[in-house]
């Protein structure tokens, strides 16, 4: 293995806590999490290199009609509609999310539309990080925010757990992709595999989840590699397959107007674990990252043109009839206005 430029100090493995900042980013899962101090330790600052989610400035729009004619201008604009799993409306928290009823939503989902798996929650490396800033997830605007704006530093967080420990923490920028959209990625890879169908399962916690790496990180790892981070509040270990080549990227969201780019990313398969969390931290990271699963995009088959009220009220009507049918009824909310990608 080549050195380890991040300088990375050995995670803190015997603590078990859920990631304060994950659930900063992560449709208002509303489980208590006590946090007694939050320590902000200040690092060296770093102009990065290049950013991985670059938000442009939204244009504004008068109405809805406004914003439907801004992306019918937008070359290769592909609209969506996006669901989010509603993780508030659970009367006893993200812990009980039904597993298997929302497995069956997912497998409903993918059959029923053009559902697209895209999601951006960080992996976070416990302990105190040294490392290069470019590859920390929300350092640029922090960096970049205006002093009003009272944006915190994301690295070497400390928060206590639930069991009263403090951890530190720094979330790394990853993209989580579904089975539906990977393989749109088959040509850019430079040094070894994408990702394939078989990394889309989990059959044991200690099991290494296949990742690709952004170019900048060939100065740091070589396929083969397996390293450790936090998931969602466990530490998995993850196992490089592939590079890609630099400059790899997306854009998307409203007017697909953030633009993703993989250089300084960890992007990974959103998996489906096949076997049954122990602890009070396995079970929560269990029924979040399995509810996430259905926090997607729901292709719209019109031209953006013709993206009426209608075609809203049916995208809606039928994911009700879906959730109704699993048990999930009041479960999904589906934004009004469509987003979409430029791929």
């Amino acid at each position: 293995m080549k050195t380890l430029l991040l300088h990375f100090t050995k995670p803190i493995y015997t603590i078990v806590g859920i990631m304060f900042l994950v659930l900063l980013t992560a449709c208002s899962a509303t489980d208590d999490v006590s946090v007694l101090a939050v320590q902000q330790t200040q690092t060296e600052t770093v102009v990065p290199e290049k950013s991985q989610t670059t938000a442009l400035e939204p244009p504004s729009f008068d109405d809805y009609e406004g914003y439907i004619n801004y992306i019918s201008d937008i070359p290769s604009f592909e609209p969506y509609y996006k669901t989010v799993f509603a993780f508030e409306e659970l009367s006893d928290g993200v812990a009980s999310v039904p597993i298997e009823e929302v497995k069956a939503m997912y497998d409903e989902m993918k059959t029923v539309f053009d559902y697209v798996l895209v999601s951006d929650n960080p992996l976070a490396y416990r302990g105190y990080y040294e490392g290069d800033t470019s590859f920390v997830d929300g350092y640029e605007r922090y960096q970049n925010a205006d002093v009003d704006m009272k944006i915190s530093n994301p690295v070497n967080v400390v928060y206590s757990d639930r069991g009263g420990s403090e951890i530190m923490t720094t979330p790394l920028k990853t993209v989580l992709l579904g089975e539906s959209i990977f393989n749109r990625f088959d040509s850019s890879i430079e040094e070894g595999r994408n990702l394939q169908m078989s990394d889309f399962t989990l059959a044991a916690p200690n099991e290494p989840i296949s990742v690709v790496l952004g170019n900048a990180y060939k100065d740091i790892y070589e396929l083969g590699d397996i390293f450790s981070l936090e998931l969602i509040s466990e530490v998995m270990d993850f196992k490089v397959v592939g590079f890609y080549k630099s400059g790899i990227g997306f854009s998307m969201d409203v007017g697909a107007l953030k633009h993703v780019n993989f250089d300084h990313t960890i992007v990974m398969p959103h998996f489906i674990p096949e076997y049954e969390p122990v602890g009070e931290a396995a079970v929560f990271q269990h029924a979040f990252h399995i509810a996430e699963l259905t926090s997607g995009y729901i292709s719209i088959p019109e031209s953006v043109e013709k993206i009426n009220d209608d075609t809203y009220d049916h995208t809606v009507a039928i994911m009700e009839e879906m959730a109704e049918r699993n048990n999930l009824s009041g479960l999904y909310k589906i934004p009004h206005w469509p987003v979409g990608f430029v791929w």
